[in-house]
């Protein structure tokens, strides 16, 4: 009779994983009488270790992820290093009273500056000036300098001609022209589209032609494959060659366009961040002066990283040589 017993319970109370777990947790006997049975313990077991295998598979991807990312922590925090490194030592500086405050201002007294100019709207006035008068030369400069680049590196005849002349034009620093050019052009935007044309027509050209004519042979030869003449062949094989070397000129001629134009705006100019920064200098506010020092570096390296991306975008080709 008790056997009986035994196998009804068995019979009305089948077993499974939610039975088991029910059982663990409440610890009663009554329960543990429903998992009767030796075919519950693989089931347990599978079940255990599918649970344990996800857990190992979560721990691994997580890991994977961290790894990840600790290269990039790293090369980060390589870049802030010596910034970091530089704002320490002029804290140091100014608390130890090294020079007057009011030759070397404090990092609160520059910071605090910093939000009077953007909350007064001053400096955003003036930084907006000088990034329109960017745009402005950069693609002037751009336009010329691409041209002649392509003309002094693809014809000869062009490049015995003009090419000393302009080698020797080079040589010429552009601020060492302004003083003329003021008689000529005055001090308004025509002045500084001018400066900014040549340092960016400069870099530019150069490279450019000397990309084109160290083309890869293995293009030329895919072009006399093809029989490609004309603007054919500068289209499909000559400029895409050209095309690493453009785009390292064409990021050297930006930084030449900033470099100049803020010095312009130094010399002649009555607005821009440059020209900001030397009437603050006159006025003896240094904690002015140095927030558009400030600026005038992060936004040069803003500029110069945003073609770097860009120029890796354009450049995915590359990767399949």
């Amino acid at each position: 009779m008790a056997a009986g017993s035994a196998r009804a319970v068995e019979r009305s109370y089948p077993a499974s994983t939610e039975d088991v777990a029910a059982g663990f947790d409440d610890g009663g006997l009554a329960v543990g009488e429903r998992i009767v049975g030796e075919s519950i313990l693989p089931q347990l077991a599978v079940t255990l270790s599918s649970k344990g295998f996800q857990a190992r598979a979560s721990w691994k991807r997580l890991h994977g992820r961290i790894r990840g990312l600790l290269p990039l922590v790293s090369q980060y925090a390589q870049y802030a290093l010596f910034p970091l490194a530089v704002l320490l030592l002029w804290w140091y500086a100014s608390a130890a009273a090294w020079l007057p405050s009011n030759i070397l201002p404090s990092p609160g007294t520059v910071l605090a500056s910093f939000y009077d100019l953007l909350q007064s709207g001053e400096i955003s006035e003036h930084l907006g000036i000088s990034l329109w008068r960017v745009v402005q030369g950069t693609a002037l400069g751009v336009s010329l300098g691409l041209a002649l680049g392509v003309a002094l590196g693809a014809s000869p005849a062009f490049e015995s001609w003009i090419g000393p002349s302009f080698r020797i034009l080079v040589q010429i620093p552009s601020i060492a022209l302004i003083p003329l050019l003021m008689m000529v052009l005055g001090i308004d935007d025509t002045l500084k589209l001018f400066i900014m044309a040549k340092a960016c027509v400069i870099p530019l050209a150069l490279v450019s032609s000397d990309s084109i004519r160290n083309i890869p042979p293995a293009y030329l030869e895919t072009a006399r494959v093809m029989r490609l003449r004309g603007k054919t062949l500068y289209w499909r094989i000559i400029l895409p060659g050209a095309l690493p070397g453009i785009a390292t000129g064409l990021r050297q001629g930006v930084a030449h366009v900033w470099i100049s134009l803020v010095a312009v705006e130094m010399l002649a100019s009555a607005e821009g961040i440059g020209y900001l920064m030397t009437w603050s200098r006159q006025i003896f506010q240094l904690d002015v002066v140095l927030v558009c020092v400030a600026l005038i570096g992060i936004t040069g390296f803003a500029l110069d990283y945003g073609l770097h991306r860009f120029e890796l975008r354009c450049l995915k080709w590359r990767g399949a040589e």
